[in-house]
């Protein structure tokens, strides 16, 4: 990938000229002082050196909640609005690895519709990142799975187009870069050395760690929510008086008690149970992604976490506890 040089004044003049490719958005904060991805109206609104969001860009794939149909006199009909397209600019490598993985299991052989065409509209722009305690992606500079990345040098950026549309977006800003006398990327202080795929047998280990978080886990389920890669839904109808109704996808969630219950029954009525499956799902992958980590090691399930669980200390423990 040939590589540009985008001086740091230049910054607001490319984000305008990123908005030829759709409506803009980028790290904010809240006036609650909540670090989230939202429209960019105006370049102070933009926090480009944040640490991480609470919630990951897999809103813009998943919605919290999501009208599937409605119905009405025994007929159904599919929501007709189009979405503007979107560029989500400022991305972490380790969100540009969770859209990867969710891309995975949306546009598979059972290709999502819905999944399909929320991530036809967006374009991504990654960028480079300085990682924090919280941290331990494997790859803190990758410029994977975006159309285009930014790396942080001195006095500015240096530009790679990754896609077809990122060598669109380098035509449009090229009265932008430089390709002279192009900085040395700053080397990143990276804490993490990433999630290898766990081995399965280690769900059902008896190391003492998995009754302790069980007995300190609150199941609030924050870690579920925050994560960049968890996609846990539920499909519900909501009747209405005059006889009509809608189906909506919405969010659930493997550490609550009803997430499990099935006709009457709970295939996993305690908390190290529902414990236990979450770590198999993250670290150990289900079919087809069997042996596919889905933990991009974006430090969030550590940051939210009211009592301060840390997976990394159960799956380093049941490692070395395995080890011949």
């Amino acid at each position: 990938m040939e590589k540009s040089f985008l001086e740091a004044t230049q910054l607001s003049s490319f984000l305008e000229k990123l908005r030829l490719f759709g409506e803009l958005h980028g790290p904010t904060v809240t006036d609650a002082g909540v670090a989230t991805f939202a429209p960019i109206t105006a370049p102070s609104q933009l926090r480009i050196n944040y640490r991480r969001t609470q919630i990951p860009p897999k809103k813009y794939l998943l919605p919290f909640r999501e009208q599937l149909l409605s119905y009405r006199d025994g007929r159904y009909a599919e929501p007709a609005e189009a979405q503007p397209p979107i560029v989500l600019f400022a991305l972490h490598p380790c969100d540009l690895a969770g859209i990867a993985y969710l891309d995975l299991v949306f546009l598979g052989d059972n290709t999502d519709p819905g999944y399909a065409a929320r991530r036809a509209r967006l374009t991504l722009v990654g960028i480079s990142c300085e990682p924090d305690d919280f941290c331990f992606c494997s790859a803190p500079d990758s410029a994977a799975n975006c159309d285009a990345f930014l790396t942080a040098v001195e006095s500015g950026y240096l530009f790679s187009a990754v896609t077809a549309r990122g060598e669109e977006i380098a035509a449009a800003a090229a009265d932008l870069f430089s390709a002279a006398d192009v900085p040395q990327p700053v080397a990143a202080q990276h804490p993490g050395t990433g999630v290898a795929p766990q081995d399965p047998e280690l769900r059902f280990s008896d190391n003492p760690l998995w009754q302790k978080f069980a007995d300190t886990c609150v199941s609030c389920g924050a870690c579920s929510v925050c994560c960049p890669t968890c996609y846990c839904f539920d499909v519900r109808e909501y009747p209405a008086l005059d006889g009509g109704g809608v189906r909506i996808r919405e969010w659930d969630n493997c550490f609550f008690a009803t997430h499990g219950e099935v006709a009457g029954a709970n295939f996993r009525p305690t908390r190290l149970d529902r414990l236990r499956y979450r770590f198999l799902h993250k670290y150990c992958g289900f079919t087809p992604l069997q042996g596919t980590t889905s933990c991009v090691g974006c430090g969030r399930c550590k940051a939210v976490c009211p009592v301060g669980i840390d997976l990394r200390e159960l799956f380093s423990a049941a490692r070395g506890e395995m080890s011949p």
